[in-house]
């Protein structure tokens, strides 16, 4: 597996600040406490944006990611307030075996896309069902994509720009989607990083992505034959419907069979 591990840019992705970055925080901490969850996996950890917060609230945290330019970032970003709430492990969220259960299984913000061949996809969801626990949730969430995704190309646009505080570095974020597997719902989009320092130097920075998209009755089907029961869906971090908010796809899910499967 090659694609998606942003080898060039990952020390870009935390100046994201869009609302999509920032709403799910709460949601998964809300979703934490309301379970009491003694420990807590999340796939595709990336840069610690999730994971760290909640650790600082007190949940033991184990992340899983395969780039080690984005562990490299979350590592840097351990100070001692978590240090003792976080575990790092390289790898790959198709293929784990921590001989242990987690009440609360995460993949935030579409890190599930990143995983394009099928078996890849079933081995995956293997995994978590192996180690959730008999009471846990499992929640993914990837983008809701538009009706008319079997079309969607575009050339180089911006997405965000923000001023970095930390570096004085004003950084612009393009992206184009560059083709699309329409058969294997696949999409390939190029990451570009315009970075100006201080004194006006511009660097440009790119890393190209392979990205799978799941409509929602698909998501559900696959999600349902790995053995795990859909208990909300929901379009936003607000809990508001697919159907409201149209914006993403966020399933919380649980054993078939368990305690809470009625």
């Amino acid at each position: 597996m090659t694609e998606n591990l942003l080898r060039n840019t990952a020390w870009l992705y935390d100046i994201d600040n869009r609302d999509n970055l920032k709403d799910d925080i709460k949601f998964y901490i809300d979703y934490a406490k309301s379970r009491n969850c003694k420990n807590i996996l999340e796939l595709g950890c990336g840069t610690g944006r999730v994971a760290i917060m909640l650790a600082k609230e007190g949940f033991k945290v184990t992340g899983i990611d395969l780039s080690n330019e984005m562990l490299d970032v979350f590592r840097a970003k351990i100070d001692g307030s978590v240090k003792d709430n976080i575990e790092l492990i390289y790898g790959s969220m198709a293929d784990f075996n921590l001989n242990r259960k987690f009440d609360l299984i995460i993949v935030p913000f579409r890190a599930f896309q990143c995983l394009t061949d099928d078996k890849d996809i079933e081995n995956s969801l293997k995994c978590v069902k192996n180690h959730l626990a008999e009471d846990g949730l499992f929640i993914i969430n990837v983008f809701n994509p538009r009706i008319d995704a079997d079309n969607w190309r575009s050339p180089a646009r911006i997405q965000w720009e923000s001023l970095d505080e930390n570096t004085g570095n004003y950084v612009i974020k393009k992206y184009s989607q560059d083709k699309i597997d329409a058969q294997n719902r696949i999409i390939y989009v190029t990451f570009i990083y315009e970075v100006k320092d201080k004194s006006g130097k511009l660097t440009v920075l790119e890393d190209k992505l392979k990205l799978k998209y799941h409509y929602e009755n698909n998501l559900h089907g696959i999600v349902e034959n790995a053995g795990l029961k859909i208990k909300e869906k929901f379009g936003w971090y607000d809990k508001k419907s697919v159907e409201e908010a149209q914006r993403e796809l966020i399933f919380v899910c649980e054993l078939k069979g368990g305690s809470h499967d009625i």
